[in-house]
């Protein structure tokens, strides 16, 4: 049976709607560092255009840098999958300010891994000294984290999605100029589980590519963006769910919540590219099959 060239161009619509719903959210919000600590966020470079205060900012009397700016949380519903936008590189470390880290045995600083609130019962325990410390999620109430299993000096990344449990431990920041911005990693699964596990690259982008490439304005502060996702779809999130991801140092952090979506989703680049080759090639059958029946 022949389709007409009504059929074919509504066939050819749904193809561009439904690409054009796979795609990220920005949904990154204010880390709230002002309101717990009374003391104004550092910032250089041009601002955040998104008006949230998170790109080209670090955290209050720390090492200002691209290199420490931790940018953007997005999130794409259709394949549950995490984005992170970052200015900090997840394969490499960084020198630290004096502090030994445990989970290296140096003065090294890398990213922490990201804890998920699906509740909303979120609490920072006391952490009042230079020093790490560690602490039980009892204390804390996440109920998922992103455990980086290899998140220095790799080509790719493998990270375990952890539901976690009251005995689950984690590793504060390590600086209490920083504390705001704890916990840093996982130290223990305790009672928790590990429900899926996968593999990511990290690819690089410009400002300009990330709004072009994910339709996410970080502005213009310049250097690299690492940009890498996670495959969320084993855990049970729901709206209102909320991510936090620092660095162990503590130098930024960065804070997602489902809920909360300040940027439209913008498809990438190639979605469009496919949507308009689909009406490209349904406004040559409809010629062809104009010229057919003539």
């Amino acid at each position: 049976m022949k389709k007409n060239s009504t059929q074919i161009l509504c066939a050819g619509l749904a193809v561009l709607a439904m690409n054009a719903q796979a795609a990220y959210v920005d949904i990154t919000v204010n880390d709230g560092s002002f309101a717990a600590t009374g003391k104004a966020d550092t910032t250089y470079g041009s601002g955040d255009p998104r008006g949230i205060s998170e790109s080209g900012e670090t955290e209050h009397n720390t090492v200002t840098g691209h290199e420490w700016d931790l940018r953007a949380f997005a999130y794409d519903s259709a394949t549950s999958h995490l984005m992170v936008v970052s200015g900090f590189n997840p394969l490499t470390d960084l020198p630290g300010t004096g502090v030994n880290n445990p989970m290296t045995g140096n003065n090294r600083i890398f990213l922490g891994d990201i804890f998920i609130d699906t509740n909303n019962a979120f609490t920072l325990p006391a952490h009042g000294s230079n020093t790490y410390i560690a602490y039980p999620n009892s204390a804390v109430g996440f109920e998922y984290a992103i455990n980086l299993t290899d998140p220095v000096g790799g080509l790719n990344f493998g990270y375990d999605v952890v539901q976690l449990g009251s005995t689950s431990t984690f590793q504060s920041g390590g600086y209490a100029q920083n504390a705001h911005s704890d916990p840093a990693n996982l130290l223990t699964v305790g009672n928790g589980n590990v429900v899926s596990s996968g593999l990511f690259s990290v690819t690089t982008k410009t400002d300009a590519q990330v709004l072009t490439d994910l339709g996410i304005n970080v502005g213009t502060n310049g250097g690299t963006n690492y940009v890498f996702t996670f495959d969320l779809s084993a855990a049970s999130l729901a709206s209102g769910a909320t991510f936090r991801l620092t660095e162990t140092c503590g130098n930024d952090l960065l804070v997602g919540q489902l809920a909360a979506s300040p940027v439209v989703a913008v498809p990438e680049t190639s979605t469009w590219v496919m949507g308009f080759l689909a009406l490209g090639a349904v406004g040559f059958m409809i010629r062809r099959s104009g010229k057919t029946a003539a």
